[in-house]
This record gives structure tokens, C-alpha cells and sequence, in this order.
């Protein structure tokens, strides 16, 4: 049971203590934490940005705020659950009994904080954008791992420069967070060239899903070490990002069809032929889910209704099946996870895989919706623009001058980040006195993955003179 002790560690890195705490504080280091950030800009940020449809009018699809409270709320669910069998099992101290429950929930609320606007597809258009832009540039000097970070660019990676960086003017370590709430958020333990692997790659090397993205930039490297130092996790995942994974898929998979559905990309044939498709009606939990659907889209309601009504039941009932599959399949793996053996995602090896392919497949009709692509594409647009603007302007000799293009674009860029590039100790590899070429781009990339999705957009007409 020692293991749990390093991997729920309350130690900050500001101190490299645990933080004093007043008498009559009875929270634990997670809730404390949790505290910390609902209060804050960055989570408020995700209210204006996609969760699957960009720049989208109505109240009722999810965005990235609403995801993750739903992330934050299953991964709470889940955490309790995974508390009581492995204190059952001698596995985890008494002592700890509601510190899992609470970690997840902090580890939810923040695992999105650095995606950039548009979703996925922003990520993609930050990654296009500097394999082609670094290239054609003469005069700046990158390492080979900083061009990584910037063409394998990772909102998952900018989520822990945001918590350990960004946050605030009074120190340099953001949010101060527990180092376990760090470890948590770190799917892929992993540097831009070590990760970013893809299916057919990490087969033939023999490597799991901690290597299929990555989770650090060079820029955070020093602190992503003293994370793992604290937590003894070595070249492993925290065990709780495993159950974070799974809450994360039981979340979005099973809600994007309420989604998609609202939004008339899916129809209750399609979603029978899915469902027929990809359960084993033999196996009775599918049988009942399968049944709960048809049996409730029966009931008296108009179509539509009747459509609303049967998918908010089935992902009512499938994600109970889901949490219950992936807290069995946790504590069966439990020993090969803590000794760094268990490499794959819970939900996927669990009893409910049948029903998350089934989600999959829904998935990818809603994103071939041509109202979803055409957002996308305009989106990465704006990205785009915006990134070859401000770019170009804080490599130029004259971006500290205000009175200068490059100069008033600098400008612009909120004080936060510039506070956090001027006050940054200089690299070795910079060419000259002042910032590094790298903290400069990384300057571009937090400002850009700072923004929502309409102050992108409201930015790009602006600049480019289409709005005034």
C-alpha cells in the first residue's frame, strides 16, 4: 500500500512541501485544489469552446466546459467506487478514502484547460502551420525537440504549462497544484519525440498508449521530472490517468450522440444499425441496452421526442454499464498498473467495449457532418491567420518596438504571457541576449490556445480589417 502514498502526495512544487494547512480546514490537497481552479479564468474560458461543434449558436450542445464538469463528475463517480474495492482488497489505506474520488474530479475539471480553440482541429492547424513555417524561416534557431513541440503540438502538453506556468503574476509556478494532480493529467509521460506514435508504430515496437501523443513540452521538462520524482510514477502513467481516460471516453462517447442527434446529424435507423452492428445480444448487459433503446423509442412521444427520449435513457444506462466495467477492469489490473506492466486503455480491454465501438461508430458519422467540417475548416483559417501574424511579429528585431506593425502586434498579446517570456531566464540556445526563439513561438501558442473560439474569430476580422 506505500505506492499510494507517493502517488496522492499533497506536495507543491512552489515549497516542495505539503502546504500548511489551518486548523479548521478539513479539505484534502485535491479538493483544496479543486478550489483553485473554478474560480479561475481558464476554466471559465472553456464555456466558448467546441467540444464537437465549432462556433455553434445553440444552448444545448456541449462545450468544453460542460464536457469536463461531465468528465469531472464520472471520474468522482468512478474514484469512489475504485476507493472502496481496493481498501476492501488491503490495497489502499483507510487513510486515503476519498482522496482518488477527489483527484479525478480535479483531473476532469482540467484536462482540456490547453486545447486551443476549434477542438482537435485547432491542434492540427497549429501543427500545420509550423511544419511549414519553421522551415521556410532563416534566422531563428530551434532544437530538434523544440521543432517537435511545435509540429507535434499537444493541447494535453499545454495544459500542464498552463497549471505549473501561466496562471498568475505573483509566482512562476501557476496554479501551485499538488504534484498529484499534475501526475494525473498526464496521459502520455512522454516528450514530443519520444510520443506520437502511431497504432501500427507502437505495435511494432511493442509500446502501449502512453506513447501515442505526448505530454510535456521541453519548456516544462525540468518540472515534469520533479513531478515524477514526487509521485515515484518512474516512465509509467499515474494510475489515476488511466481511470481519468476512461471517464473522459465514457463522457464524450456516450453524450456526443445526444449531440448529434439534437443537431439532426443522427437518426434513430442509423443508431439501430449501429448498435445491431456492434453488440453481442447474447451477452445480456448489451442485450438490455439494446432493448432499452428500441423499447423506449416506442413509447408515446412525437419523432422527435420519441428520438431525444430513447438516446438520453441508453446513455443514462450505458454509461452506468461503462463506469461499472472500467472500476471491475481497474482493480483486476491493478498490480500489473502499479508496476508500470499495463499500458492500455481500461475502457477498451473492459466488458464494455462492445458498447464503446458502438459509440465510435456514431462518432464518426457526426464528425463527417458537413456543418462540423465547414466550421473546422474556417477555424483553422483563423488559426492559421492569426499564427502567421504573430509569429512572424515576435521573431522580428522590432517587436518591442510599440510604434512598429510587429511592435503593436507584440502589444497585443496578453500581459500574462509576455510576463511570463520577459521573466523567463534566458536559454543556452539563444542567439543572442533576450528570449530564445523557442520561449518567443511559445509565447504565439499560449496566447492562441488562451483564446475561445468567437475571440479567435472577433481577433482574425479585427486584424485582418473585415471587421472594425
Amino acid at each position: 500500500m506505500e505506492y499510494w502514498n507517493n502517488y496522492l502526495s499533497g506536495i507543491r512544487l512552489k515549497k516542495g512541501k505539503v502546504k500548511d494547512r489551518d486548523k479548521d480546514d478539513s479539505r484534502n490537497d485535491y479538493e483544496d485544489d479543486y478550489s483553485r481552479l473554478i474560480f479561475s479564468p481558464s476554466v471559465r474560458r472553456l464555456q466558448d469552446k467546441a467540444q464537437v461543434f465549432p462556433l455553434d449558436s445553440s444552448d444545448f450542445v456541449r462545450t468544453r466546459l460542460t464536457h469536463s464538469l461531465e468528465v469531472s463528475t464520472l471520474g468522482r463517480s468512478i474514484g469512489i467506487s475504485v476507493e472502496q474495492k481496493l481498501i476492501e482488497a488491503f490495497k489502499l489505506d483507510e487513510q486515503h478514502r476519498g482522496k482518488i474520488s477527489s483527484l479525478l474530479a480535479v483531473a476532469g475539471l482540467i484536462h482540456d484547460l490547453g486545447n486551443p480553440p476549434y477542438g482537435h482541429y485547432g491542434e492540427e492547424a497549429i501543427q500545420s502551420f509550423f511544419k511549414t513555417w519553421i522551415g521556410e524561416q532563416k534566422n531563428i534557431f530551434l532544437t530538434e525537440d523544440e521543432k517537435e513541440d511545435f509540429y507535434n503540438f499537444e493541447g494535453n502538453a499545454q495544459t500542464l504549462r498552463i497549471l505549473t506556468k501561466l496562471h498568475t503574476l505573483k509566482h512562476n509556478y501557476g496554479f501551485d497544484l499538488s504534484v498529484a494532480s499534475m501526475a494525473s493529467i498526464i496521459k502520455y509521460p512522454r516528450s514530443s519525440k519520444e510520443g506520437n506514435k502511431d497504432k501500427s508504430e507502437r505495435e511494432k515496437l511493442g509500446l502501449g498508449v502512453s506513447y501515442k501523443k505526448f505530454g510535456y513540452l521541453q519548456a516544462e521538462k525540468e518540472r515534469f521530472e520533479q513531478i515524477k520524482e514526487y509521485t515515484n510514477i518512474g516512465d509509467s502513467r499515474h494510475p489515476v490517468s488511466f481511470l481519468l481516460e476512461a471517464a473522459d471516453d465514457i463522457a464524450y462517447s456516450a453524450a456526443d450522440i445526444e449531440d448529434g442527434c439534437k443537431k439532426g446529424v443522427l437518426n434513430y435507423e442509423t443508431i439501430l444499425e449501429i448498435l445491431r452492428s456492434n453488440l453481442n445480444l447474447d451477452i445480456p448487459e448489451e442485450s438490455a441496452l439494446f432493448n432499452k433503446f428500441t423499447d423506449t423509442y416506442k413509447e408515446p412521444y412525437n419523432k422527435e421526442e420519441a428520438l431525444d427520449s430513447a438516446v438520453t435513457q441508453f446513455r443514462i444506462e450505458a454509461q452506468g454499464f461503462m463506469v461499472k466495467s472500467v472500476v471491475e477492469t481497474f482493480v483486476e489490473k491493478h498490480d500489473e498498473i502499479i508496476s508500470g506492466e499495463f499500458d492500455k486503455e481500461l475502457l477498451k480491454i473492459s466488458k464494455a467495449k462492445n458498447v464503446r465501438n458502438a459509440f465510435e461508430k456514431m462518432s464518426e458519422i457526426i464528425f463527417e457532418n458537413n456543418s462540423i467540417i465547414k466550421n473546422e475548416l474556417a477555424g483553422g483559417m483563423v488559426i492559421k491567420g492569426l499564427l502567421e501574424l504573430f509569429a512572424d511579429a515576435v521573431i522580428s528585431e522590432d517587436y518591442l518596438d510599440s510604434k512598429t506593425k510587429n511592435g503593436k502586434l507584440y502589444k497585443i498579446i496578453s500581459n500574462n504571457y509576455r510576463f511570463v517570456l520577459e521573466n523567463t531566464p534566458h536559454r543556452l540556445n539563444a542567439k543572442k541576449d533576450g528570449p530564445s526563439d523557442y520561449d518567443k513561438l511559445l509565447l504565439v501558442t499560449d496566447f492562441i490556445c488562451g483564446m475561445t473560439d468567437n475571440y479567435a474569430l472577433d481577433l482574425y476580422k479585427q486584424l485582418k480589417g473585415i471587421n472594425i
